[in-house]
């Protein structure tokens, strides 16, 4: 029996049960897989929700399989963002009863209703990182979901894939009336400066070495937040510390050395000026929204003085870092801010790299997503364009098989 070709808008509305029921070829695209070489008039074989073959024109398709004629089109691996503020309301982000809550996690409060999943399914991001807010010294555990579904367990991709601290003035903001004010609140409480920010991580991960030190002996089990920072500090959780300024970072830095955990530095706008200090600890960047450079908000406060340059300068400087919308309201979607680096000093594969194989390799879900091969999650974009172009949009948008747009 030969292939059947359907036109992509009705591929889509029926894709649902072809992910279930047989094969879909996405036939003629430029593909770019991610962490590979592009693929001309490529080949795109799905099923059962799984990516089964990829490859050029003579790529084998199954007997029987609908396929969809994707000419002119580019395709790609879905998006990952690996600093997504949207996951849960802003009154569930923090957890304020205490500064240090490491054993708190996201997921608990992740909200699949929420506008921004569907802003970002809509942008291409078929995956996103979701930790607790900034206002905590330790906020909890970060986890890794897909932007489509109504049941966060369904959208799950893997939990408690990160540890979030924060440097610099959110967990000490508004934690004391500038004149006078009253003392009987839990929100007036310490720290109120820096010094009280980092002393307050010091005494956590000081108390979890001491336990860390005394495990098997009695009481026995440690309180689960202490268990938590254990974790990290036996290198089987890594740290994700908001740090904008070059002093923030230095003192991210210098707090991992000291107690040896692994930290990756979320926002770093001022990456920059702590190139030979990020590369010779080969520290991971979280570069967060590079168009919002310079504009007022979060990710020009602390102190920071963000440059156009940062990226450019990381990439040539051999510093690992991924791109991320982050925390700055003016941040564009996640497929604008690559194609903003890409203008900035990145090769385009960079750029794309940076918002899908590397973040998915940093989180350790990139045995299931962020590049297209056989037996990954079928989570990829359609694009109108090169999706680096400023005119490309995205055609549909596939979760496990699955349209999460509706056809343009």
């Amino acid at each position: 029996m030969n292939p059947r070709q359907v036109p992509l808008a009705a591929a889509l509305l029926f894709a649902p049960f072809a992910a279930a029921q047989q094969a879909t070829v996405y036939r003629g695209a430029r593909i770019l897989p991610g962490g590979a070489p592009v693929i001309e008039n490529g080949v795109l074989v799905i099923a059962n929700g799984k990516v089964q073959a990829l490859g050029g024109p003579s790529t084998p398709v199954p007997d029987g399989a609908a396929v969809v004629d994707c000419q002119g089109r580019t395709i790609t691996p879905g998006l990952v963002d690996a600093s997504f503020r949207g996951g849960s309301g802003p009154n569930d982000q923090n957890e304020q009863g205490s500064e240090v809550t490491p054993h708190l996690r996201a997921f608990d409060s992740l909200d699949p209703e929420l506008p921004a999943f569907a802003r970002a399914r809509g942008a291409g991001v078929t995956a996103v990182h979701v930790m607790p807010g900034a206002r905590n010294v330790i906020g909890g555990l970060g986890c890794v979901v897909k932007t489509a579904g109504s049941d966060p367990a369904a959208m799950l991709v893997a939990d408690e894939t990160s540890l979030r601290l924060v440097m610099g003035s959110e967990p000490s903001a508004g934690n004391r009336a500038i004149r006078g004010g009253s003392v009987d609140s839990m929100y007036y409480r310490r720290p109120t400066t820096r010094m009280g920010v980092v002393w307050e991580a010091r005494r956590a991960f000081y108390a979890a070495k001491e336990t860390q030190q005394t495990l098997g002996a009695p009481p026995g089990q440690p309180a689960p937040g202490t268990e938590v920072l254990v974790r990290a500090l036996q290198g089987r959780l890594t740290v994700f510390t908001t740090a904008r300024s070059d002093q923030d970072i230095r003192t991210a830095l210098r707090l991992a050395g000291e107690f040896g955990y692994r930290t990756v530095i979320d926002e770093a706008q001022d990456a920059h000026s702590v190139i030979a200090e990020l590369a010779a600890a080969k520290t991971t960047v979280l570069l967060g929204a590079p168009s919002a450079t310079g504009i007022a908000g979060p990710a020009g406060g602390d102190g920071a003085d963000p440059r156009f340059a940062t990226v450019g300068l990381l990439a040539r400087a051999g510093v690992p870092f991924v791109i991320t919308t982050g925390s700055n309201l003016a941040a564009l979607d996640l497929v604008r801010e690559a194609m903003f680096a890409a203008r900035c000093g990145l090769s385009p594969t960079q750029a794309l790299d940076a918002v899908t194989i590397l973040p998915a390799r940093l989180l350790g879900v990139d045995g299931r997503l962020g590049s297209l091969a056989p037996g990954k999650d079928a989570d990829f974009v359609v694009w109108s364009h090169d999706p680096l172009d400023p005119a490309a949009v995205a055609v549909s948008v596939h979760i496990d098989g699955n349209p999460v747009l509706e056809p343009r």
